[in-house]
Parts: structure tokens; C-alpha cells; sequence
């Protein structure tokens, strides 16, 4: 699990972003009107860009610390 915490960070601190996530064949998938959808990732992409905190970094180094028995 703390891994995964981990790589999200280093996911978010590359800029890499995730790929969309289609519904699945046969199924309707949510319709979010544009205007929304552009606000939204406006947003997101700027979150995007922030630095991770040095205290957030700090916690999660002491947690894999922890996981791997340092």
C-alpha cells in the first residue's frame, strides 16, 4: 500500500498524467458538459504543477521506512 502512495507522488511530480478512463463496451458513461470538463482540468493541471510539500514528503519517507523495516 505505501508504495502505492509513493509512486502516485512520483507520478504527480513527473507531470505524468493518467490516461482517461473509457466506460467499458455496452455501457453509457457519465456525459460532463464541456464548459465543466475544461474548468475542471484548468484546475487539476494547475494542482498538477505544485510542488509536493516538504512535510508530505517527510511523512511518506517515514512510512516506507517504516514498511521496510528501517
Amino acid at each position: 500500500m505505501g508504495r502505492s502512495v509513493v509512486h502516485a507522488v512520483m507520478i504527480m511530480s513527473d507531470k505524468i498524467k493518467p490516461e482517461p478512463v473509457n466506460p467499458p463496451a455496452g455501457e453509457v458513461g457519465v456525459q460532463v458538459p464541456e464548459w465543466l470538463g475544461n474548468r475542471l482540468r484548468r484546475l487539476f493541471d494547475d494542482v498538477m504543477d505544485e510542488p509536493v510539500p516538504d512535510e508530505f514528503q517527510s511523512l511518506l519517507k517515514q512510512l516506507e521506512e517504516k514498511e521496510r523495516g528501517a
